[in-house]
């Protein structure tokens, strides 16, 4: 493995262990949509290992967002765990049949969910008199907790991975 390499990894696990459940999440989605354009360019050009690859980590970063979701701290929580078994549905398809539609659905779908949770983690934060996030690291302790939407992945083992 390459030195600057390793240092990335350890950069991007280090990031995942010290963000917010709400910053996660914003990775998450963020993660997904460059995962699923990589795949639909991947799909046109008849790249199907690279394309598996992409769908199933997509795949997997859409079951986490599914396990992360408290269905008991939202009353349209259970609506959106719909939503994300659907996605998974249309990722699977995508793959299995190497066809961009889904891909480009799934995409879709995940695009505004994820503008949707931005919009709210800004809203929350205005509320809590947090100021606007700039885009440089997030520091080790976050003045405001969003409610809880979402449990928080596992600081000690990452359950989910923001790099390929």
């Amino acid at each position: 493995m390459h030195p600057t390499q390793h240092l990335r990894e350890r950069f991007a696990d280090g990031g995942l262990g010290t963000a917010s459940p709400a910053k996660i999440v914003v990775m998450a989605y963020d993660r997904l949509d460059r995962d699923l354009a990589g795949a639909i360019v991947a799909l046109e050009s008849r790249s199907y290992e690279r394309s598996h690859e992409l769908l199933c980590h997509a795949q997997d970063l859409t079951f986490e967002l599914l396990c992360m979701l408290d269905l008991e701290a939202w009353e349209h929580a259970p609506n959106l765990a719909s939503i994300y078994r659907y996605v998974i549905e249309l990722l699977t398809s995508a793959n299995v049949h190497k066809t961009v539609k889904e891909a480009n659905e799934a995409r879709s779908l995940l695009a505004g969910m994820g503008d949707a949770f931005r919009q709210a983690v800004a809203q929350m934060n205005v509320t809590a008199g947090v100021p606007t996030p700039d885009p440089r690291p997030e520091p080790l302790a976050s003045a405001a907790k969003p409610a809880p939407m979402f449990a928080a992945a596992d600081p000690g083992g990452g359950r989910f991975s923001v790099r390929a």
